[in-house]
């Protein structure tokens, strides 16, 4: 992404105060490092402000950043500094008593003898800690034996990046961000030893991403989800290694660090081990490492007995779906059958012994265990529980032919779930022809008086689904004429236009009167594509031409208005 692309994605407003900023020289100082990432000062309302920005015609991105306390997007002292190099300024701070231009540090640092630079270095390194870190952290490399564990070292590198992020024991959003943009290196460095078949390398610093990540994610700002991906990317990749051709010294390695990670909870607790325990029973399966998977599967259990509610049942759950798997692979198919049958209730096995039922054609127990699995739900207030039964149901009434339930469950269906036409369109084909109009006007009145929680009566955009499906175009217009809305005259007007094309210049009119009287380059831009809507009328054109005129007579002080307007070309 060049930098006039990244100019092209500012939000208007931002860029218009970027431009004060760069004009009135807010821009304290603006240089291009030998990376290709410009280096900026701004001053702003509240002190000055650091900007980076790393933007070329090579980059699939742009990556930019500022250390001001905006939560959008892209701030408007990224703006300024964007403009200002699009227009290929170089801002260095300088006194005006100084008679010659200072040189830069990189030109300093470019002419130092190496003699000179390491005596400074080392000079430097002792008095500045954080400096001697970063000199361990770039210059310290893993022991080079075939197969070591590296582990540790990448974890202090980590734990390095992680620390020097730390502010009084957090890492908020934005240091957070830059905390990830290093760990990302780490990322990089893994998918590359694993593409060149370093798979020890590649699981050691994928290891260290995990166990390091968990722990920075308890006390970090990471609602940009970037830790809980690295760590979600770590064991993409060391799944990679273990279903590939790895040798079995590193695949017991790998199993013996599964089997220490998920026994540590931080990861359940902070939503990123959803990937860590079915890695470690598929492994166990595959090293016929039975005996511990049980174990930690039976471990689990008895911490959930503690625990309460929909987290409860959802990693009980998972835990006996993951013991019936490994039943079932070893041959113990009654043990497995015992747990299944005593579980019933959830969801994956009524699942399970329904898909059985059906495949030995025993059509009269696959109903009787969704008709049960229908009950749990509602009592259990699980709405998508219940639809999700239902809707299978409906399919097994319609094998089984059964015409009535078919039809009386597909209504059913399409009163809890309005939105879904299918449900409709079955009632209405399983209904006798002769009898349709009298069900469907009654469905429809039931639907107006239906209350479901706070709220009373089917969406309108339901309704006029119902509408169109049944070509009552009268009740879709009492729709439209009830509302004032230009999306839902627009939405419609395909429906309408034959029948009432003067009514739907009167409201395109109103409507469009109505969006006029806010402000702004935006909303003047939608104007424009409902004027065009408008004139696709029969009669159309001139009255949205007109309708144009008087917009642009009421709001003579809006320039924008009228700049936009002109793209019209009606003149």
């Amino acid at each position: 992404m060049t930098i006039q692309e990244l100019i092209n994605i500012i939000p208007f407003a931002i860029l218009q105060r970027g431009q004060n900023y760069f004009d009135n020289g807010n821009i304290m100082q603006l240089n291009h490092g030998s990376d290709g990432t410009w280096y900026a000062e701004v001053e702003g309302n509240y002190g000055n402000y650091e900007v980076e920005i790393k933007a070329n015609n090579n980059s699939e991105s742009a990556d930019y950043y500022c250390n001001c306390p905006y939560d959008g997007a892209i701030c408007k002292h990224i703006a300024a500094v964007a403009l200002a190099i699009n227009e290929g300024n170089t801002i260095d701070i300088s006194s005006d008593n100084e008679e010659q231009v200072e040189e830069s540090w990189e030109q300093l640092l470019k002419e130092a003898k190496p003699k000179d630079l390491r005596t400074f270095i080392l000079d430097y390194g002792m008095k500045n800690q954080d400096f001697r870190h970063q000199i361990k952290l770039t210059f310290s490399k893993p022991v080079s034996v075939q197969n070591a564990d590296n582990i540790p070292y990448y974890q202090n590198q980590l734990n390095g990046i992680f620390d020097s992020y730390d502010h009084q024991g957090f890492i908020d959003y934005r240091s957070s961000y830059q905390a990830m943009n290093d760990v990302a290196q780490f990322q990089i460095k893994a998918d590359d030893y694993y593409v060149k078949g370093n798979l020890n390398e590649a699981f050691c610093i994928s290891a260290a991403i995990a166990m390091e990540g968990v722990k920075a994610i308890q006390y970090m700002d990471d609602s940009s989800g970037e830790c809980g991906g690295a760590i979600y990317e770590a064991f993409r990749v060391i799944e990679n290694i273990i279903n590939g051709k790895v040798p079995t010294e590193l695949k017991e390695r790998i199993f013996n660090w599964l089997y220490a990670q998920v026994q540590n909870s931080a990861y359940r607790d902070y939503g990123v081990g959803d990937s860590l325990e079915p890695l470690f029973f598929e492994t166990a399966a595959s090293l016929k490492q039975m005996d511990m998977a049980y174990k930690i599967i039976d471990a689990k259990i008895v911490e959930l007995d503690k625990e309460d509610g929909y987290s409860k049942k959802y990693y009980l759950q998972s835990y006996l779906g993951q013991k019936v798997n490994l039943l079932q692979s070893e041959g113990r198919t009654a043990e497995a059958d015992h747990i299944i049958d005593t579980y019933l209730h959830f969801e994956k096995f009524r699942q399970l012994r329904k898909d059985q039922a059906l495949s030995s054609n025993n059509l009269g127990k696959a109903e009787k265990l969704l008709l049960e699995g229908i009950k749990l739900a509602q009592q259990d207030n699980a709405p998508g529980t219940v639809h999700q039964w239902k809707d299978q149901l409906l399919e097994l009434y319609k094998q089984q032919k059964e015409a009535f339930n078919y039809n009386k469950l597909a209504r059913e269906l399409f009163v809890e779930n309005t939105s879904d036409m299918k449900y409709f369109k079955i009632y209405k084909q399983t209904s006798p022809k002769d009898g349709w109009e009298g069900k469907r006007n009654k469905l429809i009145a039931e639907l107006k008086n239906k209350k479901s929680g706070y709220y009373s009566g089917i969406p309108l955009d339901d309704l006029a689904k119902i509408y169109i499906e049944e070509q009552m175009i009268d009740e879709l217009f009492k729709i439209v004429s009830s509302s004032n809305s230009i999306h839902t005259i627009i939405k419609y007007t395909n429906h309408l236009k034959s029948k009432y094309p003067a009514e739907l210049l009167e409201y395109y009119k109103a409507a469009i009167e109505i969006q006029a009287k806010q402000t702004g380059r935006n909303v003047y831009v939608s104007l424009v594509e409902y004027l065009k809507q408008m004139a696709k009328l029969n009669g159309g054109l001139l009255a949205a031409k007109a309708l144009k005129v008087t917009l642009l007579e009421k709001h003579k002080n809006r320039p924008a208005m009228k700049e936009e307007f002109k793209k019209l070309h009606w003149d």
